[in-house]
């Protein structure tokens, strides 16, 4: 499950001395009502009924900052914050979205549950679990929102943890080790099979996935190798859910593998992520299929661009346009679920950037930035607001 995650461009703050909320968050004034919804990184965008659209944005601070998105005009309402213990620096957010995951990255790692109050979005905490590995870089929900899962970037494992009735973690039904610098763990559509980019193996692990038990059997073909130092990192699903898309963070590319019924993956293009003219150095880093099917977008970290492609009918990728991304250290990206609205998580600059998305070409018109400590995620949920 992938995050769909966007201004009275004056926030208010705590140190404003706005009133706090239970969480030790400041709402500001009601922004316009719009849509906010969640997948795990990359993957599947589904359009929801309208409703309050609020973005919520982690990383490095020490607190989980949530707005509200105007869908009018990608501003961002004032800023409200749950403090964290550590670092959640990915979230996810299960598909009837009631509750919230964060992994700490920590040499202990922890996965992190809450409670999302329907109505403000603010955030009450239920419980901490392992994460089974340390440095966790990756958390999502499968899609029947019984099972949460993490990857562990620091030793390489995974794991799978029940859903309890109240939203909280239970004892963990599956742990494994999938391969060096696991860097993601996402189901795909049809939620049989889960994939794991392993940035030092060189290979995104598939496993086939029980949803009745919440347990992992290696496909038959275990793994699908890149090429040698691609870095793979994230994967994301045409709406199709038969084609995944991969961006392999070392030598920033984007790679189109068909997905068949029995989970294997199987290599049909790769293009760079990069524009022609570009000299420097790059990591890539997120990918996100637009909810249309017709584009594909990824960001690049030492370019500070998006990479804009158009999607034919057979999925294949052709290069369009490469705007900067508004900041510097695009670490992550979303879009919202109706697919008018990109936000980019500039870490380097600190700031979270929004952009409209033209429906007929794909591409991007800046609307609005707000300043975020060290953003290393963001995504938007639909709630139903107040």
């Amino acid at each position: 499950m992938r995050w769909l995650l966007l201004l009275s461009l004056a926030c208010a703050a705590c140190s404003d001395g706005a009133a706090a909320n239970d969480d030790g968050a400041v709402d500001g004034a009601a922004i316009d009502a719009a849509t906010f919804d969640a997948p795990t990184s990359g993957a599947d965008l589904t359009v929801v009924n309208p409703g309050v659209p609020f973005v919520y944005v982690g990383g490095y601070a020490g607190v989980i900052t949530r707005y509200r998105l105007n869908p009018q005009s990608g501003q961002l309402g004032p800023a409200a914050t749950t403090a964290f213990t550590g670092s959640p620096s990915f979230l996810a957010v299960d598909d009837a979205h009631t509750h919230l995951y964060a992994v700490n990255e920590q040499t202990a790692g922890q996965v992190a549950s809450f409670a999302i109050d329907q109505a403000s979005g603010a955030l009450t905490h239920l419980n901490d679990v392992s994460s089974g590995g340390n440095g966790p870089a990756h958390v999502s929900v499968d899609h029947s929102g019984k099972w949460v899962m993490a990857a562990n970037y620091g030793d390489g494992t995974i794991g799978v943890w029940p859903v309890q009735p109240d939203g909280s973690l239970g004892a963990p039904s599956d742990t494994r080790a999938a391969g060096a610098n696991a860097h993601q763990i996402v189901a795909s559509l049809s939620n049989l099979v889960v994939f794991v980019p392993c940035l030092g193996a060189g290979y995104v692990a598939q496993f086939t996935f029980d949803a009745s038990s919440g347990k992992l059997t290696p496909n038959p073909v275990p793994h699908v190798t890149t090429p040698a130092g691609a870095g793979p990192r994230h994967l994301a699903f045409h709406p199709n859910g038969t084609i995944a898309y991969l961006i392999a963070e070392t030598n920033s590319t984007i790679s189109a593998y068909h997905l068949d019924g029995a989970g294997q993956l199987t290599s049909m293009q790769t293009v760079s992520t990069l524009p022609p003219v570009f000299t420097g150095t790059n990591t890539a880093a997120e990918i996100w299929v637009h909810p249309s099917g017709k584009f594909l977008y990824g960001s690049n970290r030492g370019d500070d661009s998006i990479a804009i492609f158009t999607l034919d009918a057979a999925g294949m990728m052709t290069a369009k346009a490469f705007p900067k991304s508004g900041g510097q250290n695009p670490r992550d990206f979303t879009l919202d679920p109706t697919g008018q609205w990109l936000l980019v998580a500039n870490q380097g600059s600190g700031s979270l950037d929004v952009f409209r998305i033209d429906a007929t070409t794909g591409l991007l018109t800046p609307s609005g930035s707000v300043t975020v400590s060290m953003p290393s995620f963001v995504g938007v949920v639909t709630l139903p607001g107040s």
